[in-house]
This record gives C-alpha cells, sequence and structure tokens, in this order.
C-alpha cells in the first residue's frame, strides 16, 4: 500500500457544500488542515452550488470571511483533480484517498460518497447506505431497534397538518423534542411543553425539511456521547464524553460558537462521569450501532442516559462529526494525526478489496450467439 515505505499519502480534503452546516464544515475542514500538514499530501477541495473550487490559503478561517478570496473551479475524475483551461485539461493533483468533512446534505447522506464510489476514489467517510441512514434520523431510529438498542418513543410527521398534533399527543406526553428529520448541528430543533409550543416547533423544523421528528423528551437525563472508527479491521469505541448543557438540549451556539468548533474545558466532562456500567453499555451499544449499520470511518453515537431509572437510550448517530471526533480518542494515546491515520488506511483497503472482488462472467458472449440464433426462423433472418 502506498505510504508503507515513507512515502506520503495524497489525500484530498473535501468540505463545503450547500447544506446548513456549511460552515461547520469549513472549520473542520482547517483543522484537518493544520493538523495533518507534514502527514499527508493535501489538496483542499470545496464543494460549492454544486462544482468542486480550489480555494487560496485554505488552511485559513479568514479565507473564508474576508471576501476577497480566490477560488478557482476544480473538477474530480477517476484520473484526480484537474482544472480547464485554454489548451484543455491540465492535472493538478492526483489523491489517493479523500478525507470527507462535509456534514450535512450531500457530504453526509451518501450523495457525495456516491460519486466518490462511481469513479473509484476511496473515502473515510461511512458509505452510501450507512450515510444515509445515519443523516435520517426516522430511519436510523427503525435500524436502531432493530439492533435491540433503546430508542425514545417517537412520531414522524410529514408536512404540517392540524391532526399531526393530535397523533402526536395522542402517542406522546409532553415534553417533547421536535427536529427535521435530515439536519445536523442541532438546527431547527425545539422543545415543546404544550400544543401551541408543538405547534410552532413543527412549523420551524419542517421549515429546514420536509418530515420532522417528534419525540419524548427526557427530562432529567445525562448526554454521552461515544466515537467508534474502524482500527486494524476491527471497530474501536473511543472513550465517552459528557457534554455540559444549560438548556434542555445541545444548541448550535453552545456546539460552535462558544468554544471554537470543539467541546472543550467548561463545555464537557471527558472522560464522561458515569460508573462502569453506564460507559461499557454504551460502549457495546456504539460498537452494535456501527457495524449494524455497515458504518466505516469515523462516527460519532450520541445517547441519553436517564437520570431516574438509569436507561440509556441511543439517540442519533453522526457518520461526518465535528472535528472528526478525533478528540474522543485522547484517551487512548492518539492524536488528531494517529485517527485520520488509521481511517485512511482502512479506506485504502476497502478499495484493494473492491479491486480484487470481481466477479467474471461470459454472459454477453452466450447471449450474443444465443441472439443471433433466435433471430432466425426456418433458415431466415426475421
Amino acid at each position: 500500500m502506498k505510504g508503507s515505505n515513507n512515502q506520503k499519502i495524497a489525500l484530498a480534503v473535501i468540505y463545503g457544500g450547500d447544506s446548513t452546516e456549511r460552515d461547520i464544515s469549513v472549520i473542520t475542514a482547517v483543522q484537518a488542515m493544520k493538523a495533518l500538514k507534514g502527514v499527508f499530501d493535501l489538496y483542499p477541495l470545496m464543494l460549492e452550488k454544486g462544482a468542486f473550487h480550489f480555494v487560496d490559503n485554505a488552511d485559513e478561517i479568514k479565507s473564508y470571511t474576508d471576501g476577497k478570496t480566490c477560488k478557482k473551479r476544480v473538477y474530480l475524475d477517476k484520473d484526480g483533480i484537474y482544472e480547464i483551461g485554454l489548451l484543455g485539461r491540465k492535472n493538478l493533483f492526483k489523491p489517493d484517498c479523500c478525507l470527507i468533512c462535509a456534514h450535512g446534505g450531500c457530504g453526509e447522506n451518501g450523495g457525495l460518497q456516491g460519486y466518490l464510489d462511481v469513479i473509484g476514489l476511496p473515502y473515510t467517510s461511512a458509505e452510501v447506505k450507512a450515510s444515509a441512514t445515519g443523516m435520517d434520523k426516522a430511519l436510523s431510529k427503525v435500524v436502531f431497534s432493530s439492533l435491540g438498542l433503546n430508542v425514545t418513543e417517537y412520531v414522524v410527521v410529514s408536512g404540517f397538518e392540524k391532526d399531526d398534533i393530535s397523533v402526536v399527543e395522542n402517542k406522546i406526553s409532553y415534553p417533547v423534542i421536535v427536529k427535521p428529520v435530515s439536519q445536523g448541528s442541532s438546527v431547527g430543533i425545539a422543545v415543546a411543553n404544550d400544543t401551541n409550543e408543538l405547534s410552532e416547533a413543527l412549523k420551524v423544523a419542517l421549515a429546514f425539511d420536509e418530515r420532522a421528528i417528534c419525540e419524548r423528551a427526557l427530562t432529567d437525563f445525562t448526554e454521552l456521547n461515544c466515537a467508534v472508527m474502524t482500527k486494524d479491521g476491527k471497530a474501536l469505541p473511543s472513550e465517552l464524553e459528557q457534554p455540559l448543557s444549560w438548556q434542555q438540549f445541545l444548541s448550535f451556539e453552545e456546539k460552535y460558537l462558544s468554544s471554537g468548533g470543539k467541546l472543550s474545558g467548561g463545555g464537557r466532562i471527558y472522560p464522561a462521569n458515569v460508573d462502569e456500567r453506564v460507559r461499557e453499555e454504551v460502549r457495546l451499544a456504539a460498537v452494535k450501532a456501527y457495524e449494524g449499520m455497515g458504518a466505516k470511518g469515523i462516527v460519532r453515537i450520541d445517547f441519553l442516559l436517564d437520570n431516574t431509572d438509569g436507561k440509556v437510550y441511543i439517540n442519533e448517530a453522526n457518520t461526518v462529526p465535528g472535528s472528526l471526533a478525533t478528540y474522543l480518542f485522547e484517551a487512548d494515546g492518539m492524536d488528531y494525526a494517529d485517527v485520520v491515520k488509521y481511517v485512511v488506511d482502512d479506506a485504502l483497503l476497502r478499495a484493494e478489496h473492491r479491486k480484487t472482488a470481481r466477479f467474471g462472467s461470459n454472459v454477453l458472449d452466450v447471449y450474443g450467439k444465443s441472439s443471433a440464433n433466435a433471430c432466425k426462423m426456418h433458415g431466415k433472418i426475421l
């Protein structure tokens, strides 16, 4: 494999996109480029309005805020990244692998992953089916339940009608937490304590998505996060973190605006302050969800511990988590570059397996001969 003889692996860092999490994606990519400089040969590749772009000084936040950034339209196919000029195609960079830092939208729902599969480029995130499952909160609930994991009661609402309110109220007691089905970073989320608040929360959630999911909101709980990655062919769960919030759920502002994109200091307890029973239950459940989804790369899985009865609920899976959740493996003695090296190695191994797992077939030859014969009757061509 490339990189085994001190030869640097060429890594395209893909970020941006047109989801509500675009700015968070930029932060994740800048962190990655700074942490991985000198470890890999890097090429930043920003997604914007359905096209790829190269950004000057891409590893600086100010390049995205001063309004004077120089962007160059580039293209990506099986032969690498290139631009088109007066003399035609000019090759720029041939990546061995793509580090996906695009949160939400096509960067996380399987769209980008499907394109990379088509052109045959390895990538570090979950593949198409697992990405789609993780992005869809309703679908992931079904998958988690089928794996025997605990999920809170929920109702999915498609389009807002007055009858939806009574359906939710008949199944779930207040308080109810309302979320867009396919958004992340706490965008469009609200907690409702009565009919009027539920109506308003549904309107907000459905402004961000075609469907909303209403769940029973725990009132006395501890939030716990556990990341899982593939290391040396096995699913490895991280140590747990315990985010601290003054609200009923961790808001967008708390996640990103108060601590520069990474929960730290007063924003979290790491390792989480829970007993060994809870720690092991969460870690085992995280691996079960990761493997059950068929996930790859680094996935951060969020849990809720009900403090009233000690029951652990799985909340959601983030297949392209903020900061790539590398910091959750610090207790295992791994830094950012160590974690990325493992997931890149795994992506390259999966790509090699796909190359060798081919199915030979002579169907076309046989069909061609039989078709020629089938077109004749009594010696005449029909």
